[in-house]
């Protein structure tokens, strides 16, 4: 038996334990049998884990949370898993963050299958890219021939390749421009890379389904690269690159958002405010491509991914505060709502991806409940440690008056 003394102690300790053993749980990875977003997006919380405590496995989008850093409040990089259900932080791109990005997350991409995170940084000494895996939580380091600012743009369909826009300066996102630079090529296998020779700056990328071309967007339109031979070809668009899920599945077209010009200082590179999808032939052949599609696009107006040849998805804004993921069929026909994004004017979403090979097999869920993880280590730390104090005081006034009395009795 412990003595008098000792109960506040022990009473701490084991209160302090059980709330450190009961915030740590949460799931960990979990194998979907079919990929699938929820019908609605789960809210900000503080209380989603990292990555790195509790790999989620496969996953199905990632995306920033939140804008601005506020009174008690921080934007996030989260990551949602495949079965609809769970949600992690990429705590390895808010931890790359540095001041350049006014509190948000690293640049970062999402693979095709969703299995990882590439992570940049626009102001860095050395250049190189840090790839996240989402099933392990292990971390890779890969360095780059050049830039001190390095933001992954494209992978290919294969994950072994991975392209960034690299540039001598560091690069400020909230410049008002698009960020340009040269295009640097990762060989994930081979852990080498090198710069391709293009003739002026690059903004975006976009990899060919079997991965032997690159779509370059540069001022004027968009080069086609053969990453085998180095030949390319000139396409003239009316808008920019669709994104790093531009081109179709059958290698036929390459979506184009269209843009409405904006006012934007003198020699700033402003891409507009997007206002639909045109489509290219690849091949510059003047195949017959679909007709334009005006559309409320939500963010940059990025095609996600492919559900088949004939349907792309895409974030539409539906009101001030609501945007959808959204299945937008090429023929004009009405886009059909996946997963709904609410109450974005107190916590916004941005830079939202899909994991683009599972675009065409998704399916809706409706989650009795949302898996967030053990709580992040920081908030577990603080709350463990008050509420064993707590106990160990509420202890201690317990036995001191026990004590006293007991004193009392005995006189």
């Amino acid at each position: 038996m412990p003595t008098a003394a000792a109960v506040p102690s022990l009473v701490g300790a084991v209160v302090a334990g059980t709330v450190l053993v009961l915030t740590g749980l949460g799931g960990g990875s979990t194998a979907a049998a079919t990929p699938a977003v929820p019908e609605a997006m789960a809210g900000y919380s503080y209380l989603t884990g990292s990555v790195s405590s509790s790999p989620p496995g496969p996953v199905v989008a990632l995306w920033q949370h939140g804008y601005g850093v506020e009174f008690l409040d921080f934007p996030q990089a989260v990551v949602l898993g495949a079965a609809g259900d769970s949600y992690r932080r990429v705590d390895v791109a808010e931890e790359r963050a540095g001041s350049e990005t006014q509190g948000d997350p690293a640049p970062m991409l999402l693979s095709p299958d969703g299995t990882r995170v590439a992570v940049g940084d626009h102001d860095i000494e050395r250049p190189d890219v840090v790839i996240v895996d989402l099933t392990t939580g292990e971390t890779t380091r890969h360095a780059l021939p050049a830039g001190r600012s390095v933001v992954p743009v494209a992978w290919s369909s294969d994950g072994e390749a991975l392209a960034s826009l690299v540039s001598d300066e560091a690069t400020n996102p909230y410049s008002g421009g698009r960020i340009t630079g040269a295009i640097a090529l990762l060989d994930l296998p081979d852990d080498s890379a090198e710069v391709i020779d293009l003739d002026g700056s690059a903004t975006a990328a976009a990899f060919s389904p079997d991965g032997s071309e690159l779509a370059v967007e540069q001022s004027g339109g968009i080069t086609v690269v053969d990453l085998q031979d180095g030949s390319r070809r000139g396409l003239g668009v009316d808008g920019v690159l669709a994104g790093p899920a531009a081109w179709s599945p059958d290698g036929r077209l390459l979506a184009v958002t269209t843009v409405e010009p904006v006012d934007a200082p003198p020699g700033v590179d402003a891409p507009g405010v997007p206002s639909g999808l045109s489509f290219v032939d690849a091949d510059g052949r003047d195949a017959a491509v679909p007709d334009p599609l005006s559309l409320d696009l939500a963010g940059p107006g990025r095609v996600l991914g492919w559900a088949g040849d004939e349907e792309v998805l895409t974030v539409l804004a539906d009101g001030a505060d609501d945007q959808t993921l959204s299945v937008v069929p090429l023929d004009g026909a009405e886009p059909r709502p996946l997963m709904r994004m609410s109450d974005l004017g107190s916590y916004g979403v941005g830079r939202f991806q899909l994991a683009s090979s599972v675009a065409g097999s998704l399916e809706v869920v409706d989650p009795d409940d949302v898996d967030r993880g053990p709580w992040p280590w920081a908030l577990r730390g603080v709350l463990t440690v008050a509420a064993g104090l707590l106990a160990w005081f509420i202890a201690r006034v317990v036995v001191v008056r026990r004590a006293r009395r007991g004193r009392v009795r005995t006189r």
